[in-house]
């Protein structure tokens, strides 16, 4: 199992960046990696959402069923993809007068160890990217 853990302050809202996170539909204007994006269903409290992935040689997609704290945390729990585990966590907290400090935490095996061998260093440089992805987006479209 591999983890990584990233942060970034950014002087935007939580509640911006709850939006643009849930904004599944959109991540492929902006994720050079997703190919697609579908939101399966969703709810005040849940999102069930699937994304496609290309990045080298690696292709497939994930589904996750994601817990939705409004303006404060989203939680991904895998339910189908190449992964035997992959759990998340998108942490908003506020600071000072309008900004806050974004956290995503991400926990991934692969099912097979031939596929992990080849593609979990590609995979966690890509987790390792979003945050900037997201603090990017919010800057530009805020």
């Amino acid at each position: 199992m591999r983890e990584v853990k990233r942060s970034a302050l950014v002087s935007q809202p939580p509640a911006r960046l709850f939006a643009l996170i849930n904004d599944i539909e959109s991540y492929p204007q902006f994720l050079p990696w997703c190919t697609h994006a579908r939101v399966e269903s969703r709810s005040a409290a849940q999102m069930v959402a699937t994304l496609g992935v290309r990045q080298g040689t690696l292709r497939g997609e994930f589904t996750t069923r994601n817990t939705l704290e409004p303006d404060r945390r989203v939680h991904m729990h895998l339910l189908s993809g190449p992964f035997r585990m992959l759990e998340g966590e998108w942490l908003l907290t506020p600071i000072e007068a309008d900004g806050c400090r974004v956290e995503l935490t991400m926990r991934f095996a692969f099912k097979s160890a031939l596929t992990g061998l080849l593609f979990e260093p590609m995979f966690a440089a890509t987790i390792g990217s979003l945050v900037d992805a997201f603090v990017a987006r919010a800057r530009t479209h805020g």
